[in-house]
């Protein structure tokens, strides 16, 4: 009998792939819940391509890279997690692991949390589909880093509506697929020996909330960093409403749809969403929630055509149901220990300067230095995600 047939009935008999197997796509469980497959090999040339093409044509400025030293194995893991806001509810997640095709077995890792996206699969686990994890992956896992990336809840495989700006989801998401991560790693003979976390956008403000959590549970953070975080939900959202500028993007409508209806659904408060969104925008931005087929011409550009006209009373904004959940989505009060770098950017039609700024202000008005705020310079949203990219990198090889 061959060893590829032995292989084959013990896989049948005991529910388990062979790690060789793995190259074929096929499911490799590793214990608790946890399995990966191998999704592709990425060589130097097209990492370099990431790096002096497609990250130019999504970021829309030049940004100078180090060019990649090494191919990159993609992996889809899939994890068991539980949702803190549904009691715990049993839930089961995917995210990317990223492995260096280099000799050792220990190497650093970076956490990377993504930010807003409108597709499902548009997370790190369908790299292919994801452009900001197109650069972390040739910025960092070609250069010797294992990268990692959560999708969230909701996100890629999972079968729940998605979970935007719900705190602890996104903790408990991020935390699980370290462990998750580590798991895949001891199967694939491999292990990090320092772990860095870093986010763009949402996931700055993910990125803030999952080292909360990680401090907590005592799980060192060598360092952390962020480009464009929302660090506090409702200054960003007042900011919006009340106060808005001429550059403020014309997607910022799409944030108040996604918390409305994630809030709805994750904190149970039925109605939520239709009492804040006007009558005629309800139904396409419910279907935009959901993924649905809609119209995206129909999601209203200006603010009031969106959400009902009282919520811009800041006072009944806070006393609101949907205001006092935004009150509370923040990720930047409490007393920070590991060394973290936000940065922002001048021009950014998303992050004001000052909110960029925020949780490094917030910690030194106790007098913690742990937090620096840096800016890029005249840079978009997505130009700030750019430019910071490869100063997190020099900064994390620094250490």
């Amino acid at each position: 009998m061959t060893l590829l047939r032995i292989l084959g009935i013990a896989a049948a008999l005991f529910g388990f792939v062979p790690v060789a197997w793995a190259q074929q796509g096929q499911s490799v469980s590793v214990g608790s819940g946890v399995s990966y497959e191998f999704l592709a090999r990425w060589d130097v040339d097209k990492l370099d391509r990431v790096l002096t093409t497609d990250t130019p044509a999504f970021s829309g400025i030049p940004v100078t890279y180090t060019p990649a030293r090494n191919a990159v194995k993609l992996y889809r893991v899939t994890y068991p997690s539980v949702v803190p806001e549904r009691g715990n509810k049993p839930i089961v997640a995917t995210g990317l692991v990223a492995v260096p095709d280099i000799p050792g077995s220990a190497l650093p890792m970076v956490s990377y949390q993504h930010g807003t996206v409108y597709g499902k699969e548009q997370v790190p686990s369908f790299p292919d589909q994801s452009p900001e994890t197109q650069l972390m992956i040739a910025q960092f896992a070609g250069q010797g880093y294992i990268l990692i990336g959560a999708d969230y809840f909701g996100m890629g495989q999972s079968k729940e509506p998605e979970g935007y700006l719900v705190k602890a989801s996104h903790q408990q998401a991020t935390y699980d697929m370290v462990l998750a991560a580590r798991a895949v790693l001891a199967a694939l003979k491999l292990s990090d020996n320092k772990l860095f976390l870093s986010g763009w956008s949402q996931g700055g403000f993910v990125t803030l909330a999952m080292l909360e959590k990680l401090e907590a549970a005592g799980m060192p953070v060598k360092a952390v960093t962020t480009a464009s975080a929302p660090a506090d939900a409702l200054a960003a959202f007042q900011g919006f409403l009340n106060f808005p500028r001429k550059i403020d993007a014309a997607w910022i409508p799409t944030i108040f749809i996604l918390t409305a209806f994630s809030f709805e659904n994750y904190y149970a408060v039925p109605g939520l969403a239709r009492s804040l969104l006007t009558e005629e925008a309800y139904e396409v931005s419910r279907k935009a929630y959901m993924r649905e087929p809609f119209d995206a011409a129909a999601i209203p550009t200006d603010l009031r055509k969106l959400i009902r006209p009282e919520y811009f009373d800041t006072q009944y904004f806070a006393e609101s149901a949907y205001g006092r959940i935004v009150a509370n989505t923040q990720s930047y009060r409490w007393a920070v220990k590991t060394p973290v770098r936000t940065f922002y950017g001048l021009t950014d039609e998303a992050i004001r300067t000052e909110l960029g700024q925020l949780p490094m202000m917030w910690q030194k008005a106790m007098g913690n230095n742990k937090v620096e705020a840096i800016a890029t310079g005249e840079t978009t949203h997505r130009g700030t995600f750019a430019r910071a990219v490869p100063l997190w990198k020099a900064w994390f090889d620094g250490l």
